[in-house]
């Protein structure tokens, strides 16, 4: 009997029983910007708040759509960090990159802004329904914000949608396309915020001073 249980426990020190998962892979989002960037051109210091993420998307975990009303989380694939993080970083450094402010600051910075720009994340996954098409999807809302006299005035209020084709149903050809559509979405939303800034430029210039008088040197009337 002590033989048989000798043998029995000897046998089973020998069994590997260690299970094999796959392992988990961590991505970031990164669009590539120019090598010689603008000289400074803008003025005016810019706070870029963190944007907000759509509650289906805010998860580090990569997002698949499947079919028109199925979707699939994906626990092996994920962000680093939170993509409204990456999302937010990215912008930042795009709008700091296009030199369009002075400053470009995050809400924690002690400067004080003299526009606000905050947006929020309203889509951002795998679009897999046609298996032979798939596409990276991201939409993102922006409010851009003047802060004049302790006032707020909206001065851009724009959606921005990409659908950029990919090259393969991997989690790089995905994290791939996310750069492109965000990078072609901050090419949209800074040629934007240059006409926001010009028509609040010129609104401003046709407002009367605290004088009655406006800024063309008319007298106000009486």
């Amino acid at each position: 009997m002590r033989a048989s249980l000798l043998l029995l426990l000897t046998l089973f020190g020998c069994v590997n029983i260690e299970r094999s998962y796959p392992d988990k892979h961590y991505f970031t989002l990164e669009v590539s910007g120019d090598e010689d960037p603008p000289t400074l051109t803008g003025s005016g210091v810019l706070e870029v708040s963190g944007l907000g993420v759509s509650r289906r998307y805010e998860g580090q975990s990569f997002v698949y759509r499947i079919s028109d009303a199925g979707y699939e989380s994906d626990f092996y694939n994920q962000f680093l960090i939170a993509p409204a993080s990456l999302i937010s970083e990215e912008v930042r450094h795009g709008l700091t990159r296009a030199t369009i402010f002075e400053h470009v600051i995050n809400s924690s910075s002690e400067l004080q802004p003299t526009y606000r720009l905050e947006g929020t994340v309203n889509a951002l996954y795998g679009d897999f329904r046609n298996l032979g098409a798939p596409k990276a999807i991201l939409e993102i809302q922006f409010f851009l914000t003047t802060q004049a006299a302790g006032q707020s005035r909206i001065l851009m209020d724009k959606q921005y949608s990409k659908a950029v084709p990919l090259s393969g149903r991997t989690p790089e050809a995905l994290v791939k396309g996310w750069d492109e559509a965000l990078g072609a979405i901050l090419t949209s939303l800074i040629a934007d915020i240059k006409s926001a800034q010009l028509k609040a430029t010129s609104m401003s210039a046709t407002l009367p001073d605290e004088r009655g008088r406006d800024t063309s040197g008319g007298e106000a009337s009486r």
